[in-house]
């Protein structure tokens, strides 16, 4: 293995480093690359995840799926290891690394013992800053991503909710699949695969996080040692946020064993004063037994087994969707009652403040019992300096859900629920 170029002298001493009250500590080196951590000392392990603000939304039109392609070769062989010597380093110290592409960032990441930082950190670093992009390895993945593209065609739920958001985004990047189609995938040059990444890995969207038994001040040296990209000269990137489409219905027929029913809307971003209530909103609808989608659809009229609402939010937008799978006969009626109980939330039947409380409960709980979690808590700190560019502590976040009160939770649901006012995606079951 090739020895690394080490960092300049006195680039440590010019990284400037602040504190966010107990918790997370942010280190930006000179070139821009940013370093967060969680030192967690009661526990024998971390979680390490390097994040990169580039996803789907950001790539070239006519090269969909460049980012999630990079993120497969990351593992299949570096300038130094092969796939199998990869796989094999991480696995001796038991630990385990994946990554995964979004809409708007990748994150490569890992999970080990404590004791094996040392070495688990430089394979990190290996596969993000030295893949081989072998053009035998390129076609390898290109045919194991086409797979991985006809396998969600089998999937319900992805073709379902892939139409759902090309119905809300039409044209734009964010109405791309992740994965690009086969078309795009077919067509990607290693040219085009070279170009993708160097855009991707610009230091001044890069950040290093890490949750555990690790020193921040280690993890600062091993991260100017070996990110050491020059400054970036490029300008900031500015997302196109999308426009809000009409309202459309989209009617599938496919080889499924049931119908499938999908309602989606946009809905404003991360960055909006409405990000609480929606999430709140989303817990009533339809998170767990007792919001207002389950009691309908499966336990007062017996249409589902599957049924629930779903938010994601991104830095200028975001979506909020119905689903449930049941019967061929049933696929309008369940749709109706679907409908008909965003009617009821915003007329007969408005949430008091016994189901608000409810819902705040299960929030605040999901959020407590995640910091048992390394993984989760890496999450938490990678994703919100990578995307907020700060990192709000649990109590924040918690205060900021107390404070949402029932007339604000109407006021939402007034401005969301209408029964006009969602794109729907209907599948019908035709058996071969």
């Amino acid at each position: 293995m090739k020895k690394r170029s080490s960092v300049h002298s006195g680039a440590m001493q010019k990284a400037s480093s602040m504190r966010i009250g107990p918790g997370p500590e942010i280190t930006t080196l000179p070139n821009g690359v940013r370093i967060v951590s969680e030192y967690i000392p009661d526990v024998l392990s971390f979680s390490l995840g390097i994040w990169i603000a580039s996803g789907s939304r950001d790539e070239e039109k006519g090269k969909e799926g460049a980012y999630h392609f990079l993120e497969h070769l990351a593992f299949r062989r570096t300038e130094y290891r092969s796939t199998k010597a990869l796989a094999d380093a991480f696995e001796q110290m038991g630990a385990y690394s994946n990554a995964f592409t979004t809409k708007e960032h990748t994150c490569f990441y890992v999970r080990a013992l404590s004791k094996d930082f040392a070495k688990v950190y430089s394979l990190m670093a290996e596969l993000t800053l030295s893949p081989a992009l072998d053009s035998r390895d390129i076609e390898k993945e290109r045919n194991i991503i086409i797979e991985e593209i006809n396998s969600c065609e089998d999937e319900p739920e992805e073709v379902i909710f892939e139409a759902g958001e090309q119905l809300l985004f039409g044209s734009h990047t964010l109405g791309h699949p992740i994965t690009g189609t086969i078309d795009t995938i077919s067509s990607m040059e290693r040219s085009d695969l070279v170009k993708a990444r160097a855009e991707m890995y610009r230091p001044d969207r890069i950040v290093i996080a890490v949750a555990g038994n690790i020193p921040h001040e280690l993890i600062v040296e091993y991260a100017a040692n070996t990110f050491t990209m020059p400054k970036s000269s490029k300008s900031k990137v500015i997302r196109r946020k999308p426009r809000i489409q009409k309202v459309k219905q989209e009617i599938q027929a496919r080889t499924f064993q049931q119908g499938h029913v999908l309602l989606g809307r946009m809905t404003t971003g991360l960055f909006s004063e409405e990000r609480y209530r929606l999430l709140l909103l989303n817990i009533i609808l339809g998170e767990g037994m007792s919001s207002r989608l389950y009691q309908s659809i499966r336990e007062k009229h017996g249409l589902g087994y599957t049924v629930y609402s779903s938010l994601d939010l991104f830095t200028d937008s975001g979506t909020l969707y119905m689903y449930t799978a049941c019967d061929n006969s049933n696929i309008e009626r369940a749709r109706d009652t679907i409908l008909n109980e965003c009617n009821r939330m915003m007329h007969s039947a408005p949430v008091g403040k016994k189901e608000l409380e409810r819902a705040k409960a299960q929030v605040k709980a999901s959020i407590i019992m995640s910091l048992e979690s390394m993984s989760a808590r890496m999450q938490a700190i990678g994703r919100g300096l990578l995307e907020e560019g700060k990192i709000e502590s649990v109590e924040e976040t918690i205060s900021k859900i107390d404070a949402v009160t029932e007339q604000e939770i109407a006021d939402i649901i007034d401005n969301y629920c209408e029964t006009d006012g969602w794109s729907t995606v209907l599948i019908e079951s035709h058996h071969a």
